[in-house]
């Protein structure tokens, strides 16, 4: 197995949490409640916050990375039930967290463990809101 460089762990931070903001955004339109509706604008919100983090991070790097966007919005989306998109998305922001640990085991600098940690906690808080609604 190829150890990934720092940089490309977080472009491929950056790409998945794109397909993040895509697959929010298409469960928002999809909301059928007001609670369902604030728990998605939650997440859709967390997602774009991540992406502008990475990006100003790999910047920092000397890098934009590589304008790609993952695949997993269209996972959620191809999904027909609600529940199921919903644990799906829940799955994704947990491999995110993953990610990031792994990240941050590498040891970087404050000025990327800061901001990965930032955005870990807002993953972490977003996981359990949607944990919550599902229940």
């Amino acid at each position: 197995m190829t150890q990934l460089s720092l940089e490309e762990r977080i472009v491929t931070l950056l790409e998945a949490e794109r397909a993040g903001v895509i697959a929010a955004r298409g469960l928002l339109s999809l909301a059928t409640d007001s609670a369902e509706k604030d728990l998605m604008a939650l997440v859709l919100d967390g997602e774009r916050e991540s992406c502008q983090i990475l990006g100003r991070t790999l910047l920092k790097m000397g890098t934009r990375g590589s304008g790609q966007v993952g695949d997993f919005a269209q996972k959620v989306m191809a999904l027909e039930v609600p529940e199921e998109r919903l644990r799906l998305l829940i799955k994704g922001q947990e491999w995110v967290v993953r990610k990031i640990d792994e990240a941050i085991q590498t040891r970087p600098g404050k000025e990327i463990v800061l901001p990965l940690t930032e955005i870990r906690y807002a993953h972490d808080i977003n996981i359990g809101k949607c944990r919550e609604y599902l229940e």
